[in-house]
């Protein structure tokens, strides 16, 4: 082992306090009956190790030295990969790959010295794909000379359809403030028992049962007593708006 990498588990060992990193720089195997006789299986061992302490730390000095030993391969693997999609840049898959390993820790499973080896190269393989997926719906570009006229972009508002549009958003919202009034005038004519129980169904999302033993009711009657407080509200909603004039929501 260099004596560099040493210190760097030294030093991470004091920022973690995982005594595992502590038995990877003096050399020796977390895993039974794993002797970690090459070079290889050495690293495949650490980085297992350093991705559980991430996992449990998700401290970035781990991660860095994470990245490090384990760049090469994963590069060397989207290179051998790519085969004929030259467009794809094998950085940006890697950066994705690394991005993927930073996000979803908990998924990872150290019980074996080359888990993270396995689990990795399994998300280099579906990261790469996702990129060829989407480097195939991209359009080819489009040459144009220089005396043709520009292409009319098809998903372009003309201006009057953005007027339009936004003079119906402004009805809209007219609209939805006017329902909403009228929703708090009949809400308000609820006993103050029921406008409590609707609150806390309603708006703070909290379940029949909790509201209905908080409120000292029955669970099947409480149901009962919410339902008919909405159809009420309901009811005089309807009855407001129908004795409104023609054209006065808008």
């Amino acid at each position: 082992m260099a004596p560099a990498l040493q210190n760097r588990l030294l030093m991470l060992w004091e920022r973690t306090h995982d005594d595992v990193l502590l038995r990877m720089a003096h050399g020796e195997s977390p895993f039974a009956n794993s002797p970690m006789v090459t070079e290889q299986e050495y690293n495949d061992a650490l980085s297992t190790c350093l991705m559980n302490t991430f996992k449990v730390t998700t401290d970035a000095e781990v991660f860095a030295l994470l990245f490090e030993i384990n760049r090469s391969d994963f590069l060397r693997a989207i290179q051998c990969s790519m085969r004929r999609n030259s467009c794809i840049d094998a950085d940006d898959v890697l950066q994705e790959v690394f991005l993927n390993i930073y996000r979803y820790p908990h998924q990872f499973v150290a019980d074996r010295p080359r888990a993270f080896r396995n689990w990795g190269h399994t998300i280099v393989r579906n990261t790469l794909l996702k990129a060829i997926k989407q480097q195939s719906r991209q359009p080819r570009p489009l040459l144009i000379d220089d005396d043709s006229p520009e292409p009319v972009d098809p998903k372009a508002r003309a201006p009057e359809r953005v007027l339009v549009d936004h003079e119906s958003a402004l009805v809209v919202d007219h609209a939805f403030v006017l329902f909403l009034a009228i929703y708090l005038i009949h809400y308000q004519r609820l006993s103050p028992k029921m406008q409590q129980a609707l609150t806390r169904v309603e708006i703070e999302g909290r379940s029949y049962r909790d509201t209905a033993e908080e409120l000292g009711m029955a669970a099947a009657n409480f149901k009962v007593a919410v339902f008919r407080a909405r159809r009420r509200i309901l009811r005089g909603m309807g009855q407001s708006l129908a004795a409104m004039p023609s054209g006065a929501a808008p």
